[in-house]
């Protein structure tokens, strides 16, 4: 296959006037002109060079392809995204895959769950397992208006569920404790035998009687 930058004009024209100069000039500056609009030829293919345009222009076609979840302050690499899968998730709006791509776009870990999947009520869905930290309330919002168009009329959305893990260490332990009684009582009584040996006695009681009377004498007698 022959290439515009390899054609020569002056070999493509007639012999009788290739040799005048004029000619040759004009097919000189013709293929300068050709040669440049060659090179821009390949501006026109724009989905095929995102990784190659500028932000200015990943932003124009942003809005040419009206983008329901668009921010300017996205990364270029996620805008570029936005733009890449434009055209096919216009073609399934009203599916959930359609509502499942938007959201990945945003976080990647997101996940449409369908309202037989979690027992809700026919024709609701969810989004869950959102494991991207959220830097910014506006996201919720702009995600939310995206689901809402780009879902169907007749489904409900029931909100985004994210997931958290919370890693930490448990501990157990084990008490011991020892203790003693000590019972104070009043002192028991011992009541030993008792050894002895009888003793009687006796006694005897001797006494005199003196009586004293008077005798018509005077003497006194005993």
């Amino acid at each position: 296959m022959n290439k515009l930058n390899d054609y020569k004009l002056k070999n493509l024209v007639p012999a009788n006037i290739s040799a005048d100069e004029k000619v040759k000039s004009i097919c000189a500056a013709l293929e300068n002109k050709l040669h440049e609009i060659n090179r821009q030829a390949d501006l026109i293919l724009l989905l095929p060079r995102l990784d190659e345009l500028t932000e200015i222009i990943i932003d124009e076609l942003a809005w040419q392809y009206h983008i329901d979840f668009y921010d300017a302050n996205y990364s270029l690499g996620k805008k570029r995204e936005l733009v890449r899968m434009a055209i096919a998730t216009h073609k399934r709006k009203g599916t959930p895959a359609a509502v499942e791509d938007v959201c990945t776009t945003v976080f990647q870990s997101a996940k449409v769950v369908e309202w037989f999947e979690y027992g809700a009520d026919p024709y609701h869905f969810r989004v869950q397992m959102i494991r991207e930290a959220l830097t910014d309330i506006t996201v919720i919002e702009k995600l939310m208006d995206t689901v809402q168009q780009t879902k169907n009329t007749r489904s409900w959305c029931d909100g985004l569920f994210f997931y958290r893990e919370i890693s930490g260490s448990i501990y157990t332990g084990l008490l011991q404790t020892v203790h003693k009684n000590i019972n104070i009582l009043p002192a028991r009584l011992i009541i030993r035998d008792l050894v002895g040996a009888p003793y009687f006695y006796a006694s005897n009681y001797i006494h005199r009687k003196v009586v004293i009377s008077q005798c018509q004498t005077g003497a006194a007698t005993i």
